[in-house]
């Protein structure tokens, strides 16, 4: 498979502390199943408009995004390879694509699976949809120019989500890591997973979610 270098950032480009306010506590299962369900609508209805096909193709990337706790360019990169390798990809098995990590000064490949519920023929659907966001990237002559289509495309995927669910993309990210912390995995393996580099930043997450939990359901004696 060909792997397309998508990243579009900087070695040098700083990484910015967030203050939290990206955490929205959503439910990482209730999530997929929305995601799920909704798309599973959008393809059982009469596709009339273009419209209709770049939902379905944001909800397919919603859905990519959540499953990996990765970043919304990542898997946005991840699907416009998909889109572009579709027809050398064995779809009897599982499905993966490696894109560069955002945000990481040592332009680290992470490899992402493609979620069960997403088929060979739903990313045929929109495969222009995704083919096209790449063009919006190949018509632009310098490094600036592409940066600030990856921005604005990335701003239009955030703003669609927040529109139509009330959350942001970073919120996905951080279900999928909740989810994986519930069900024990370490820290280091979390780590690994969703490539962050910093492993105490995810100790004091999971752990403050951890402690939310234990303070709000342990300890009352009035039942």
């Amino acid at each position: 498979m060909m792997i397309w270098d998508w990243n579009l950032s900087k070695p040098s480009e700083s990484i910015k502390k967030h203050s939290g306010t990206w955490d929205k506590g959503i439910d990482y299962k209730q999530t997929y199943k929305m995601f799920k369900e909704d798309l599973q609508k959008l393809k059982n209805k009469e596709l009339l408009y273009e419209d209709d096909y770049k939902r379905i193709a944001y909800l397919i990337t919603f859905l990519f995004q959540l499953r990996n706790g990765c970043r919304i360019w990542e898997a946005i990169a991840g699907m416009i390879n998909i889109a572009i390798n579709i027809d050398n990809l064995n779809w009897n098995e599982r499905i993966t694509v490696k894109v560069r990590t955002q945000k990481r000064k040592d332009w680290e490949f992470r490899e992402l699976i493609i979620p069960k519920c997403i088929k060979k023929e739903d990313i045929e659907m929109v495969r222009d949809v995704f083919l096209d966001i790449k063009k919006e990237i190949d018509e632009k002559l310098t490094m600036d120019e592409k940066l600030k289509a990856k921005k604005k495309i990335v701003k239009r995927f955030g703003a669609w989500l927040y529109k139509n669910y009330g959350i942001n993309t970073h919120s996905l990210r951080y279900a999928y890591v909740t989810y994986l912390g519930e069900h024990g995995i370490p820290a280091q393996v979390l780590a690994k997973i969703t490539k962050h580099k910093n492993i105490n930043y995810i100790e004091t997450y999971t752990q403050s979610r951890l402690a939310k939990e234990i303070l709000k359901n342990i300890g009352d004696l009035d039942d």
